[in-house]
């Protein structure tokens, strides 16, 4: 979390950024929003999980095996001065592209669904679809969320690739092979750079980036910060 909100204050990585993550050990985010008390009436195998607080809204994700991602997007790119149903729609519709191959009964969820709120909603993102996520059979497969602050966003979703807890809400893809997760991921950057009109490259962390890094880390790991609301 501490790289992801550096990289959405980062005066050099512009107009664009993305970063696509795991989790280890398994860990639940709790949305900006939502009340720490809320994990005490989850099933004991999730209450021994790690939590974090995330910078973006949203119901609360529990990280295991998926593909995380996070983008983030400045105002001089068109779609990041628009209603925040239109970056969601994007990024998800280059999902969907790039694992359309495979997973053929992947779509966006219908537009008679309400739109995602970063206040309200069930506790788990995964529990229930809303409109523009990325659905399986009626089920959430991708869901995101953003953080906005003037004149750039910040914008985190997850891919599930399977699901090891009996109590972990939403659609997973069976656990693919490592190969094919890969060629998907693949996939999602070169639609999403094309979608964006951007040319990708790979950049590595600079010293200075991580100590700006470590430093927004001490708040992320502090009870302060988990147990704020």
């Amino acid at each position: 979390m501490a790289r992801d909100e550096h990289l959405l204050y980062d005066e050099v990585l512009r107009p664009a950024a993305l970063r696509l993550y795991g989790w280890q050990p398994a860990t639940i985010s709790l949305g900006y929003f939502q009340r720490y008390q809320q994990l005490a009436g989850l099933p004991d195998e999730l209450q021994r999980l790690a939590v974090v607080r995330r910078p973006t809204g949203g119901g609360a994700i529990l990280h295991d095996r998926e593909v995380t991602y996070a983008l983030i997007v400045d105002d001089s790119l068109l779609v990041a001065r628009r209603a925040p149903s239109e970056l969601y729609r994007l990024v998800h519709t280059c999902w969907r592209d790039a694992l359309a191959t495979d997973v053929a009964a992947c779509r966006l969820a219908p537009e008679a669904l309400p739109l995602p709120s970063p206040r309200s909603g069930p506790f788990f993102c995964f529990e229930k679809p809303a409109r523009t996520d990325l659905i399986v059979d009626g089920q959430k497969l991708l869901g995101s969320a953003q953080r906005r602050i003037p004149g750039r966003v910040l914008q985190h979703g997850s891919l599930l690739l399977g699901r090891r807890f009996a109590s972990h809400p939403g659609a997973d893809l069976h656990e693919p092979p490592p190969e094919r997760v890969q060629r998907w991921i693949a996939g999602f950057v070169g639609r999403l750079a094309d979608a964006l009109a951007l040319q990708p490259r790979h950049t590595d962390w600079t010293p200075p980036q991580l100590h700006d890094v470590a430093v927004r880390r001490r708040r992320y790991a502090s009870p302060e910060w988990t147990h704020r609301r």
